[in-house]
């Protein structure tokens, strides 16, 4: 079983092209089919030119700020502040750059695995044509919708996404 959530969407979409056999059941969540993703919050270059002028710190609350309804006032916010501090200017930068050029909308129609698609309705990160592409081309997808959340449904409302994976992942293969 494979979930991949934003950009971990993305390599779980590449590693099902690569060994698709081994994983019996893909969700794809928070994603979408190219990386330069158009009707993001700003573009991929934006980004890239404020973390070099801002800095890792300004740029990630910045950044996560967009992936919840209640920019730093949620909840959860404070845990993508944490995640942050485990990384560099460097892996961020070329988190980017490997973003901007992927492109995975010719893989989509070899994806036989059963699919499920995830994506809060308000998500500034991935717009709804980017999930749409993905449930029009995978063959065996299933789309669910989390109405009032954005880029980080599962910490805006964790019971409800939750319980849509464990109903997915107990469905019969």
């Amino acid at each position: 079983y494979l979930l991949g959530h934003s950009m971990g969407g993305m390599i779980a979409q590449e590693m099902t092209k690569l060994a698709g056999e081994r994983i019996i059941k893909l969700i794809c969540y928070g994603t979408g089919s190219v990386g330069d993703i158009p009707g993001r919050f700003e573009t991929i270059e934006e980004s890239r030119k404020k973390l070099k002028k801002n800095g890792l710190e300004i740029t990630v609350h910045r950044i996560a700020k967009t992936w919840f309804i209640e920019e730093d006032k949620s909840k959860y916010f404070y845990l993508c502040n944490e995640a942050s501090k485990s990384t560099s200017i460097e892996a961020a930068e070329n988190a980017l750059i490997a973003m901007k050029t992927w492109r995975g909308l010719e893989n989509l129609k070899s994806i036989k695995n059963s699919t499920l698609i995830i994506w809060g309705d308000e998500d500034k990160a991935y717009n709804f044509n980017q999930v749409e592409i993905l449930n029009k081309y995978i063959f065996n997808s299933k789309l669910k919708i989390l109405k009032g959340c954005s880029h980080n449904a599962h910490l805006e409302l964790p019971d409800l996404f939750n319980k849509y994976v464990a109903e997915f992942l107990e469905q019969n293969l």
